[in-house]
Parts: C-alpha cells; structure tokens; sequence
C-alpha cells in the first residue's frame, strides 16, 4: 500500500465515524422529529392571508394550503367545502381559524 492509498483510507474512516457519532448524537438527543419553524407567532402572521381548503372545514377539524404550506383550520361559520377560497382571520394556538373569501 501506497501513503496515497493509506491516506485515502483514513480520510474515508473520518468521513464515515463523523456521521456515525452525527447520528449517534441526533437518535439519542431526546429529539424525536426535525425541528420546526411551526410557532403561534409564525401563524399569527398568517391571518389576512387567502388560501383554499383541502379538505372539508367545520367548526373542529380541517386543513387549508396557505402560502404554499397546508395547516390545520376550523370555523365558526358552518362548513366550508373542500377546494373553497378562504381567508384566515384569525390564529387559536396552532390552528388557523379561516372562513369563505366571497
């Protein structure tokens, strides 16, 4: 073996033990999924914003695709239908409250 073939290998083994002590650290940090930048100040910029249903609203349950990204919704006025325009006029934890754009 060659310092060229020998120095490969050891740059190789460095690679492959940074990741294994990266994923050792990641699986064991008490983390259980990625962060996320989901925060109620993060959806309280959202209201005034317009999107569309993707799935049946009603006063406990639904979802809306607002600004490319699909959240949780309800609404106090009845039920909006999936694929209805819809503005959000309001932030309650984190679940947008949104009703009909007419």
């Amino acid at each position: 073996m060659s310092a060229v073939d020998i120095a490969l290998w050891g740059l190789i083994a460095a690679i492959v033990g940074g990741l294994v002590v990266w994923f050792i650290f990641y699986a064991f940090s008490g983390q259980k999924e990625p962060p996320s930048n989901l925060t109620k100040e993060t959806l309280k910029r959202l209201v005034g914003s317009t999107g569309h249903a993707t799935s049946d609203i009603t006063e406990s349950t639904g979802t809306v695709l607002v600004n490319s990204e699909e959240f949780s919704a309800k609404t106090s006025k009845g039920i909006i239908q999936k694929g209805i325009r819809v503005k959000v006029t309001e932030a309650d934890g984190l679940t947008l409250l949104v009703e009909k754009v007419d």
